[in-house]
């Protein structure tokens, strides 16, 4: 839980770093599902003979960068919520990290449909991620709520890993404009004329630690220059209030007092509702391309792709 004091500071500044918040062998467990996907998805790659050498000593912060050296289809089954083993079910229900929503949405709370296994590994170009917020990801019909971000690292990220970092107290001036900016990885980025001129700050955090952020908090990361992988998870909640933000993926009723027989317990229901979800409606943003925008400092504009 949190004490009024850490809610005061996410409020004002649109982010917290909360230590041992997470139960570490909830972290734990979601390592040992992420290591035997990765193992099953490498034996397969090596039977179609994308893979020759299997790396079976490596550990959980070397192995998944051996193996993407020889075939980036190593990331495939924990790529853009894919991934639906109980490991992550039981994060994104940990009562612990419920607790701390329902301190921040309310008694009602929605398991977000935007959830995401990162492994951001060394030197790779697609984990530089520019600065932006997340709702310009979003549909527009959340612009007015809360939709936290909890970000959980299942090792300690570190400044020299690529943690993030974040624009304190611009979470107030609502969803700025953003581009589609010329990345190895296509991602949206803050408009260089419209970026606010805030000092940054990084949040380094351990395993048991999470930081808590806005929908409208400005967050970056930048280049893992360790030798290990930056593994972490993003997890995201909502009161019903909210609406279907993000479509393309199906939520689900984490904790309710109204209709607590519709709240999901069982992961193979949640997969269940991920597998057979049907998107309603497109997002209804239109960013334009970085080679369609226009800028006053084109020199500022994010041009990463190498």
């Amino acid at each position: 839980m949190l004490d009024q004091t850490q809610i005061d500071k996410f409020h004002r500044e649109g982010f917290l770093i909360a230590r041992n918040v997470v139960p570490r062998d909830a972290v734990q467990a979601l390592q040992a599902e992420i290591e035997a996907t990765i193992d099953w998805q490498a034996q397969m790659l090596r039977e179609r003979g994308e893979i020759a050498e299997m790396h079976e000593d490596a550990d959980f912060l070397h192995r998944t960068a051996l193996l993407h050296a020889q075939s980036p289809r190593i990331l495939d089954p924990i790529a853009h919520g894919i991934h639906t083993g109980p490991a992550i079910f039981n994060l994104l229900t940990c009562p612990a990290i419920l607790d701390i929503m329902e301190q921040l949405l309310g008694p009602e709370i929605l398991v977000s449909s935007i959830y995401r296994l990162r492994p951001k590994l060394p030197g790779l170009a697609e984990g530089v991620i520019p600065w932006h917020q997340d709702s310009a990801y979003f549909h527009s019909c959340a612009d007015d709520d809360l939709v936290p971000t909890f970000w959980v690292p299942l090792m300690n990220a570190t400044v020299e890993s690529g943690c993030m970092e974040v624009l304190p107290g611009c979470h107030r001036k609502g969803v700025l404009r953003h581009y589609w900016a010329d990345l190895r990885a296509p991602g949206l980025s803050v408009h260089p004329d419209h970026m606010p001129d805030v000092k940054p700050v990084p949040v380094p955090a351990g395993i048991g630690d999470a930081v808590i952020m806005t929908n409208l908090t400005p967050h970056r990361s930048t280049d893992n220059v360790s030798s290990l992988i930056r593994w972490s998870a993003d997890i995201r909640f909502n009161s019903p209030e909210a609406g279907d933000y993000g479509p393309n993926e199906a939520s689900f009723l984490g904790r309710s007092k109204v209709r607590p027989d519709d709240v999901i317990t069982d992961w193979r229901e949640f997969e269940k509702i991920r597998a057979n979800h049907v998107p309603s409606v497109r997002i209804d943003r239109t960013w334009l391309r970085h080679d369609k925008e226009t800028f006053l400092n084109p020199e500022k504009r994010v041009d990463l792709a190498r």
